[in-house]
């Protein structure tokens, strides 16, 4: 029998995708003085345009998730991309803020709807030895996105208008989905889906009555809150200890992000390899959470500039890395419920990184409690990590695996 090919082609489109949505994410923030500017409105009420998709995002993933997790994939993700992408069309247009703060919400919702379908996508069509670098490629994509998306808004901002920089990513979508509606081959998944809502929705929320996913869940929440959490305090703890500007700020968010690049890159042919040897890849996580907890060491204690950077650096790289195993891990072992389990992780990761803002935001910036808070995290990520590493070898996971082997088709994960 032959084994299952990775298409690789097909998962460039989708990874064109991740992309825009990596340069979205950071998009708005370098904007909001110019898009106060424009409005005449606060800087405090204009931070709603970056507050609001995310909570759009969060609320909006695990309903669509299991909403739409029995039709096609390609249909949903060409679906929310054409949402995700007028959202992005009608922020270029907004008359006001108002407006704006609409279409961020439809941006969000379009995100939500597109994000976890596609995640399932690559894991569904991946040959089970090579998932770990598609995932990772995917977390690449992303990446990629978000060192871009901070000199698109600066040169946008500067050159021509913040319209502009959302009109580019709305372009930018509308080309990558006319390619994946024309272009993109249905994944074959695992049956198990309700198309009624209720047994959907059902189902979806049922996923929390499994302790494995509840595991998971919890050492993604701690790493969200120790990366992103800490790194909403970047640019303070870069001007208040160094003096930094905005325009070198915006150098260092470019280096996190090459950062977050590179840790993928590397985790995807690492977990490939440490799942072909029979090893339990949260082992991996174990290692990623503590060496993050270590680099946010050094990022909130540094005395030199050179040594913080170096400390976020590390951060996104090791953060990014426990990313992608996790998603692996999950996309496996939920082999039947991709779909909402992923819908819940991306809600999992939005509400982190704002519990994880908030606690930092209780201590003194670059105090003692700020610098414990942002390591205590990250270990907390690895420690639930440990979990999952010390249950008996990862057999649902080498059995899911083997099955998809054997039949070309995903296998159901666990129902416990």
């Amino acid at each position: 029998m032959t084994q299952q090919q990775t298409p690789w082609r097909q998962h460039g489109l989708i990874q064109a995708v991740f992309f825009l949505m990596g340069a979205e994410l950071f998009l708005a923030s370098p904007l909001l003085p110019t898009i106060s500017g424009d409005f005449g409105t606060s800087i405090a009420a204009t931070a709603w345009v970056v507050t609001v998709f995310g909570l759009s995002y969060a609320i909006a993933s695990p309903l669509v998730g299991a909403l739409t997790e029995h039709l096609p994939r390609r249909r949903v993700i060409v679906s929310g991309i054409a949402v995700f992408a007028t959202g992005e069309l009608l922020c270029a247009l907004a008359p006001g803020l108002g407006w704006l703060l609409a279409a961020r919400v439809i941006g969000g919702i379009g995100g939500a709807l597109v994000g976890p379908a596609m995640w399932a996508y690559l894991a569904e069509t991946a040959a089970p030895r090579e998932r770990g670098r598609a995932i990772a490629r995917g977390s690449a994509a992303y990446a990629g996105g978000q060192i871009v998306g901070v000199p698109l808004a600066t040169f946008a901002a500067a050159a021509s208008s913040w319209r502009f920089a959302f009109a580019v990513v709305a372009l930018g979508l509308v080309v990558a989905g006319t390619l994946i509606a024309l272009r993109l081959r249905e994944s074959i998944r695992a049956a198990g889906s309700s198309a009624r809502p209720l047994g959907a929705l059902r189902s979806s929320f049922g996923l929390w009555k499994v302790g494995v996913f509840r595991t998971i869940m919890a050492g993604n929440f701690f790493v969200q809150a120790a990366r992103l959490g800490t790194y909403a305090y970047a640019g303070a703890l870069f001007a208040t200890r160094f003096d930094f500007g905005t325009g070198v700020l915006g150098l260092v968010g470019m280096a996190v992000g090459v950062g977050s690049l590179i840790g993928s890159l590397i985790a995807g042919p690492l977990i490939d390899r440490w799942s072909s040897a029979g090893r339990h890849v949260s082992q991996l996580s174990v290692g990623w959470g503590l060496a993050l907890a270590v680099g946010l060491a050094v990022a909130t204690t540094a005395d030199s500039w050179q040594l913080m950077l170096a400390g976020f650096v590390l951060a996104f790289f090791c953060g990014t890395a426990f990313f992608s195993t996790a998603q692996v891990y999950l996309t496996t072992v939920m082999a039947d419920r991709r779909a909402p389990a992923v819908s819940w992780n991306n809600s999992v990761l939005y509400i982190g990184t704002g519990a994880g803002t908030t606690a930092l935001g209780l201590t003194t910036l670059g105090g003692t409690a700020f610098a414990v808070c942002s390591v205590v995290f990250a270990l907390c990520a690895a420690g639930f990590s440990a979990v999952l590493a010390l249950r008996r070898p990862d057999a649902r996971m080498r059995t899911s695996d083997q099955a998809e082997r054997n039949s070309g088709r995903p296998a159901r994960g666990p129902a416990e």
